[in-house]
């Protein structure tokens, strides 16, 4: 196993930091990452950003607009102190977690990124929908947002109550990053069935068809790569330690944002975890705004990691 391999594979939840709007995707964020802190005896610190200004909250301008009585950012901010605190002090004496809670102001992404770089964070857990629909709609989620900027993996929460991970979705592009992704959920999750996914498209498909190759023909060619790659993916999964208990292995020929709504559905999951990473093909196409969207309506949770986070 390389270097890289290995930190992947004694990946630890010792901090975790967990993002709320105190909305009820915060509630479900909050229930799994208050899970996940007991399981692994990790600490957990409670995150709420109020926005640094209230006129780029679209929903504000609309209530100003109707002339509909608000908070000041600096009220925000101190009832919000003040009820993380509470709950933060409610899981201490119901669980026995170490908690404990931070305010900031500025833009919820970068504000939350922020305090899983400060607190040395290994993961950071958000809701998948915020408060606020209308200016997520309009300017993208902060869950969308932290995929792409936060240094640790995200865990982007939809199922609740939290319950164990017995099922999970591991799309692969047979890179580095997507070993260190399998590796690492593997030894975090060490009871749930790993389903190893490679979706493929070949090149000169339309062009066959276009050019009238016998239907026949082109289903042979299909087959021939289906089965190459599926020794592939036999390979790249023995060599990341996953043993054969524990995983099922699928090849299939499509786009893969498709065959991933297809995998989540058929394989039940209640986790999909994905890889990314600069030059990667698959990166392109998981984090595409439309192919990115197509991951996180899925319905279940998603966990990323990048492939900078293992270094």
């Amino acid at each position: 196993m390389t270097d890289a391999g290995s930190a992947c594979a004694a990946w630890r939840l010792r901090q975790i930091v967990v993002g709320t709007d105190f909305s009820a995707a915060g509630e479900q964020a909050l229930g799994r990452a208050a899970q996940l802190a007991r399981e692994h005896r990790a600490r957990l610190t409670l995150a709420h950003i109020v926005l640094a200004s209230r006129w780029e909250d679209v929903g504000t301008q609309i209530a100003n607009a109707a002339n509909i009585a608000i908070v000041s950012p600096e009220e925000a901010q101190r009832t919000a102190d003040e009820m993380l605190q509470r709950r933060a002090a409610e899981l201490s004496a119901r669980d026995g977690l170490a908690c404990d809670a931070r305010v900031a102001s500025g833009r919820p992404a970068l504000e939350l990124a922020r305090i899983a770089a400060d607190t040395g964070a290994d993961l950071l857990v958000v809701g998948a929908k915020g408060e606020h629909p209308v200016r997520s709609l309009m300017m993208g989620t902060t869950s969308q947002k932290l995929l792409r900027v936060a240094n640790c993996p995200v865990l982007v929460v939809k199922l609740g109550p939290a319950v164990d991970y017995a099922s999970v979705l591991a799309p692969t592009d047979f890179s580095a990053p997507a070993r260190c992704a399998l590796e690492a959920t593997a030894a975090l999750l060490p009871q749930a069935h790993l389903h190893v996914a490679h979706a493929f498209e070949l090149p000169y498909d339309g062009l066959m068809r276009f050019a009238g190759v016998d239907e026949a023909a082109v289903a042979q060619y299909h087959a021939a790569a289906h089965e190459r790659l599926m020794q592939q993916l036999v390979e790249w999964t023995a060599a990341a330690a996953v043993p054969t208990s524990r995983r099922t292995l699928h090849v299939e020929h499509g786009h893969a944002p498709t065959r991933i709504e297809d995998w989540v559905k058929t394989t039940r999951a209640d986790l999909v975890v994905i890889a990314a990473h600069g030059k990667s093909e698959l990166e392109s196409t998981l984090l595409g705004s439309v192919s990115l969207r197509t991951v996180l309506t899925a319905r279940c949770d998603v966990l990323l990691f990048r492939g900078a986070m293992f270094g």
